[in-house]
């Protein structure tokens, strides 16, 4: 069994205590780590022992073997480092960093360290992925010729004057947004050897650069990403197409349906046998259930790494690179 002290108890904290919940003997949060008045309530409804730092946590539990990350993006990198110190395995969740120079310390540390570091990007664990996935590489349905990654929201007013406003904190669209779908998009196609093409675009008076289109040209195939926080009241959006030459296979952010060519049209069926409330502005769902299951047996050497140190740095480059104003 994984013993974990799980830090930061903010919403994804919450949903990874909720998830753990579910995973038997396989993992156990035994202490959590945060910073504020409610952190601490959250510990103490669930009967966690509470800390205020990780050295402590884990000095009060030495049985600890994995330190699960879930603080603001900008605490990722020195509680990251903190944690390897101490030799234990990490869980981060996304982003892992918000500069290359950050990310390549934070793997280089867990290799000096002899432990395993584990960023955790949901969507690469979701089965609508696995079977896009799967589509993309067996080649049944042809070539890729097209696909398009789309991930907007309206502006969050409701973080406006926090951290997630501030670039050096949060990284803003780019990291808050299209790191998925950017992460996603790596996975499936040889985008290193791509000419990329980049817009940006701002709201009047909007603090911040926020709308981000990537267009990747490869032979015979086109990649789009966008991502934003736009000045309008429009419903989350994030959604993917992919154009093969006999099929087309898409995500409308709920279901995913299969047009192929001299076919009928259907939806694909995909189940979790697993789903669980998260608490925040996503309704319950298997996603997280399968992302933990999964990191808990590669820290275990059961399953081999999904997410891939090279994919990490190639999407922390390319997110780095755009000009947020």
């Amino acid at each position: 069994m994984r013993r974990i002290i799980l830090v930061g108890l903010g919403g994804m904290g919450r949903v990874h205590v909720a998830n753990y919940a579910y995973l038997g003997s396989k993992a156990q949060v035994v202490a959590a780590v945060g910073r504020t008045k409610a952190d601490r309530d959250f510990a103490a409804s669930k009967d966690l022992p509470f800390h205020e730092d990780i050295r402590s946590a884990l000095e009060a539990h030495p049985e600890v073997d994995t330190v699960d990350i879930c603080t603001p993006s900008y605490c990722h990198h020195d509680d990251v480092i903190e944690a390897l110190s101490y030799k234990r395995d990490v869980i981060c969740e996304k982003p892992l960093a918000l500069t290359l120079a950050d990310a390549e310390e934070m793997y280089a540390k867990a290799d000096e360290a002899g432990r395993k570091l584990i960023p955790a990007f949901v969507c690469r664990h979701t089965k609508e992925y696995a079977f896009l996935r799967e589509c993309v590489l067996s080649g049944h349905y042809g070539a890729v010729r097209d696909a398009m990654f789309t991930r907007l929201s309206a502006m969050p007013a409701w973080s406006e004057g926090s951290w997630l406003f501030d670039k050096a904190k949060s990284g803003l669209v780019p990291f808050d947004l299209m790191v998925h779908d950017l992460d996603m998009a790596l996975s499936l196609f040889p985008l290193e050897a791509a000419e990329m093409e980049r817009f940006s675009t701002r709201s009047v008076d909007a603090p911040c650069v926020n709308y981000h289109r990537l267009s990747f040209k490869l032979p015979g195939c086109h990649v789009g990403i966008e991502a934003g926080w736009l000045d309008a009241p429009i419903p989350f959006t994030a959604t993917w197409r992919v154009i093969f030459d006999k099929a087309v296979i898409g995500n409308d952010g709920a279901n995913v349906f299969i047009h192929p060519s001299g076919g009928s049209s259907r939806q694909v069926d995909i189940e979790y046998p697993v789903t669980v409330s998260t608490g925040i502005n996503v309704p319950p769902t298997g996603w997280y259930y399968e992302e933990l299951d999964h990191i808990i047996d590669e820290l275990d050497g059961v399953r081999p790494p999904l997410v891939k140190k090279e994919e990490v740095l190639k999407l922390t480059t390319i997110l780095s690179s755009l000009d947020e104003g």
